[in-house]
């Protein structure tokens, strides 16, 4: 026989029918197959099974989703002995040659399932595992300590969540369109800043059918003399719709005052016997 393989091992996944699995590897006997199951995180050693055709066979067949296991473990001995001037067979010699080199695909099978240091690596073996132990205690106790945070941080972010719920419960409970939560001088604020002719620009006088643009909603005062009576004509231009008023006056001096709004144009005309003193915007507090 030849040891044509490197390997000495083969998994498969139980599917629940299969009871027939093959064995891809020589081996020399058949106490040299172990047979092992890892199912739910739980490994055991199946003995249920026996060889038939360099297959495999269970009495009972895998659950489905369980992983098998087939291995080749020879033992570590030599039991052949070799005598002085006897023949000897090349069917013993080629055995005893097979059963070496499975030794050493078992060693190297165990070998690359080991933990390793790298070749600069100077750390000694029996320090090793205790190096990797303390690692793994140390993570798990960061992700301990990782998850508590974020329980607090979710924590903290359900109470300040809560904390705003309050307060908008809070103010729209004081919320009031009557203003009846606001103390006397408050009030009186709302008012002050509502009433118009808190603040004004003057506007260049002109000549009379001269045209005024409106920069913001209030009011536009006109203020004239009088040598003789006269006549005052304002025409307020709006979304293509004109509003005029026309006012007669006496001698002597008077004004008048009209609303408008932002972008209105009006035009003041008035007749040749008066004389145009002024001509002011008047808009409300915090208008303009």
């Amino acid at each position: 026989m030849t040891v044509s393989t490197t390997t000495n091992k083969i998994s498969y996944i139980g599917n629940g029918i299969s009871v027939e699995f093959a064995i891809p590897f020589p081996f020399l006997e058949t106490t040299h197959l172990k047979v092992f199951q890892l199912l739910n995180d739980v490994q055991s050693e199946r003995t249920d099974w026996t060889v038939q055709d360099g297959n495999i066979v269970f009495a009972d067949a895998p659950v489905s989703g369980a992983q098998i296991v087939i291995l080749r473990e020879v033992p570590f001995t030599q039991e052949t002995d070799y005598r002085e001037n006897e023949i000897l067979a090349a069917e013993t010699l080629e055995r005893n040659f097979d059963s070496l080199t499975m030794q050493v695909q078992q060693l190297k099978e165990q070998a690359d399932r080991a933990v390793t240091v790298d070749i600069f690596d100077d750390t000694q073996a029996a320090d090793l595992l205790p190096n990797i132990r303390a690692a793994v205690s140390d993570a798990a106790s960061y992700a301990q300590t990782a998850t508590q945070n974020a329980l607090n941080a979710a924590q903290s972010a359900q109470s300040a969540e809560n904390k705003v719920l309050e307060a908008i419960t809070t103010l729209a409970d004081k919320a009031d369109k009557n203003m009846e939560n606001l103390s006397a001088e408050g009030k009186n604020v709302i008012a002050y800043l509502s009433m118009p002719g808190f603040g004004y620009t003057d506007l260049t006088p002109g000549v009379s059918d001269t045209d005024y643009t409106m920069p913001a909603n209030g009011y536009l005062s006109v203020n004239f003399s009088a040598s003789s009576a006269g006549f005052v004509n304002l025409a307020v231009t709006a979304s293509g719709l004109v509003h005029t008023g026309s006012v007669p006056f006496g001698s002597g001096g008077f004004g008048m005052s009209i609303p408008v709004k932002s972008g209105d144009s009006v035009n003041v005309w008035y007749s040749a016997s008066l004389t145009f003193l002024s001509v002011r915007f008047i808009y409300a507090q915090g208008a303009s």
